[in-house]
């Protein structure tokens, strides 16, 4: 069977799209463990959500 040149640069620019959909996973999954590292610390966590605060009151 023999492949076209159409279907060549089609096969070309789904290598390229699949290569960069395989970064933008590896830099969310990244993103995700720093993420839930960073939120282990008191004074991060402090500055990045206000929930603590919010913690034990009585809903109104």
């Amino acid at each position: 069977m023999r492949i076209t040149e159409d279907e060549e640069e089609l096969k070309k620019q789904m290598d390229a799209v699949s290569k960069r959909l395989v970064k933008v996973a590896f830099i969310l999954i990244i993103g995700v463990i720093l993420a839930q590292f960073m939120l282990q610390n008191d004074n991060i966590r402090h500055w990045l959500t206000d929930v603590e605060h919010w913690e034990g009151e009585a809903y109104r």
